[in-house]
């Protein structure tokens, strides 16, 4: 104390230091992509594979949605994932495994009913195809299951006019919905303004009054 000129008593701060920490979530040595990363490494990965006209990736309020086309994914009536798209399925799984978000894998269909042996109708027909992809996801890629929902929808979320061939061929497609999370880089715009308008309101403080 002496050396340094200081007296005895409690230091007094006149301006508080602010201290401004990064918040580093997971391993610092692989970060994880955010949402835009992992739109374009997916839409990288399926124009590597051909698959670009059958996989559209999609961003949107509640995170991207990676919609598959029913054809590619399995042969018609069944829930059976197609082999020669396995590989396919396998590299959307990797770049998703990658990242922390919440999943929900839909199902969709046309109009067209169904009852089979399998299938008493298309709601359990889509339930089924979307809880394949979900097992597929778990067992083949090794996402764990408590990041996974799922569900069948049926046709009850069309995206054309089911009264042509080619409206009927749009609305039979599996969705698989990336959410966005609460971080920052990978919450919906939305969420970033209002996170930001908070900031805002703690950055210019009174100032205190001084004895």
């Amino acid at each position: 104390q002496g050396a340094l000129g200081v007296l005895d008593g409690e230091p007094i701060l006149t301006s508080p230091v602010k201290l401004h920490v990064p918040i580093v979530k997971g391993d610092i040595t692989e970060a994880r992509p955010t949402m835009k990363d992992a739109k374009a490494e997916i839409e990288k990965e399926m124009e590597a594979q051909g698959q670009s006209e059958n996989v559209e990736v999609i961003q949107g309020p509640e995170g991207i949605v990676i919609r598959i086309k029913e054809g590619v994914l399995f042969p018609t009536g069944t829930a059976d994932i197609r082999d020669e798209f396995k590989s396919t399925l396998s590299r959307i799984g990797s770049v998703i495994n990658q990242m922390e978000n919440e999943v929900v894998i839909e199902g969709h269909t046309d109009n067209v009913p169904i009852n089979t042996e399998d299938f008493v109708n298309n709601h359990w027909l889509s339930a089924a195809r979307a809880g394949q992809v979900l097992d597929y996801f778990v067992d083949e890629v090794g996402i764990e299951r408590e990041r996974l929902g799922m569900a069948g929808y049926g046709d009850n979320k069309p995206l054309a006019s089911n009264d042509t061939f080619e409206g009927r061929s749009q609305n039979r497609r599996v969705e698989i919905r990336v959410l966005y999370g609460e971080g920052a880089e990978e919450a919906a715009p939305d969420s970033v303004k209002k996170l930001i308008e908070a900031a805002s309101l703690q950055v210019a403080t009174p100032a205190e009054e001084q004895p």
